[in-house]
């Protein structure tokens, strides 16, 4: 870490969050793409003075991550979030809202779901699971707002989709960046890891075909699927989209 004084300035000053500019973006690409469902900005509180500072209201019940999200996307629902109104743990470790335990981390937790044939086997998937409880920090809250109303830089855009339109996502990617996503995919944790932590961790594009739980607590289709979006990618991958549209 450099030394930090008033003497000595680095880089540029911070920019405001374009708030207009993004609006701007978001409706061209719901456009192209033919979005039924808003895309949704998360952004990670990391202390209580930021949580306070956040313009979203708080929930006055428990309720599960993904569910706050779709409530976000088709509802128009705006909300920041502490671990008392969270009503999945997986969710919760994932955010980095709090610990995980010996149950979950030995595989113990996720053998008892009857999705895995050993504990081994189960312990190896959650080793391959994404969560900010593994990282050096702990996060205080998160908010989870439709992009549109959102008031300040997120960390991660979530946007709930077809494939026809995770295909164009990926080609508007890969249009900018001329490289394949990596994709981190396992159908667990859908919400939670892999279209908030993974992106959030890799700072890239991720897609994926949703999870168990969040088909059951959603009640989501059976066509769609999730993409999560590291914010600062956003305006590329929505301007490759634009690029790439096809004619037939």
């Amino acid at each position: 870490m450099p030394f930090k004084t008033d003497k000595i300035s680095y880089g540029f000053p911070h920019q405001e969050y374009p708030k207009e500019l993004v609006k701007e973006t978001l409706q061209g690409l719901t456009e192209t793409l033919g979005l039924e469902r808003e895309p949704v900005a998360i952004t990670f509180l990391y202390d209580e003075a930021d949580f306070e500072a956040y313009p979203a209201p708080v929930p006055d019940s428990k309720i599960p991550y993904c569910v706050m999200v779709k409530q976000a996307a088709t509802k128009g629902v705006a909300r920041k979030t502490l671990l008392e109104h969270h009503a999945c743990d997986g969710g919760t470790t994932a955010l980095g809202l709090e610990p995980s335990t010996h149950e979950i981390d030995s595989g113990k937790t996720y053998f008892s779901y009857n999705l895995y044939s050993s504990v081994s086997t189960a312990h190896r998937h959650l080793d391959g699971i994404k969560r900010l409880c593994d990282g050096p920090f702990s996060v205080h809250g998160v908010a989870i707002v439709p992009l549109s109303q959102c008031e300040r830089t997120p960390d991660v855009v979530i946007m709930v989709v077809n494939a026809w339109q995770s295909m164009r996502l990926v080609q508007g990617y890969a249009y900018h960046t001329g490289k394949k996503p990596q994709i981190d995919m396992g159908a667990m944790q859908a919400m939670c890891s892999e279209v908030t932590a993974s992106p959030y961790y890799s700072g890239e594009l991720n897609i994926s075909v949703m999870c168990p739980s969040t088909r059951m607590l959603c009640k989501w289709t059976e066509n769609d699927m999730l993409a999560g979006i590291p914010y600062e990618l956003f305006d590329m991958i929505a301007s490759g989209v634009q690029a790439t549209v096809m004619d037939y």
